[in-house]
């Protein structure tokens, strides 16, 4: 259980692995750990790859998410690729989180179900 993150200089993307069950602290830890990392690496690309975490968060802690995350330095000038399993217990919950951003505007951030295409949107984007 836990996340490891990592940079990937030939795309210069930050990526971000996680496993296990995680909480509204522990995302908010991954949140910052990311941060950090694109700021060692110069670069405000991020390929978050959820696919063995089942987020631990009931729906007021999705909903409050997109500002959070805000609030921990992600902005517009970032790209972030979230992968999710397509067969996730949580899959919906991944959903939510992402329309939830687009409905506050938060267009920098994708969901994907399948880790190549994420790869692919976000090594395209800016940073």
């Amino acid at each position: 259980m836990g996340w490891k993150v990592d940079y990937l200089a030939e795309h210069r993307i930050v990526r971000v692995t996680s496993e296990g069950t995680l909480g509204r602290e522990d995302l908010r830890q991954l949140t910052r750990d990311a941060i950090a990392a694109g700021r060692i690496h110069a670069t405000s690309r991020f390929l978050v790859d959820h696919r063995r975490m089942l987020p631990d968060l009931g729906a007021a802690d999705i909903f409050d998410m997109p500002q959070r995350v805000q609030d921990l330095g992600f902005g517009a000038d970032f790209r972030i690729a979230m992968v999710a399993s397509p067969d996730s217990p949580k899959r919906a919950d991944f959903e939510f989180y992402a329309i939830q951003c687009g409905n506050l505007g938060l267009h920098f951030l994708r969901l994907f179900l399948d880790y190549d295409d994420a790869l692919d949107w976000v090594s395209r984007g800016p940073g």
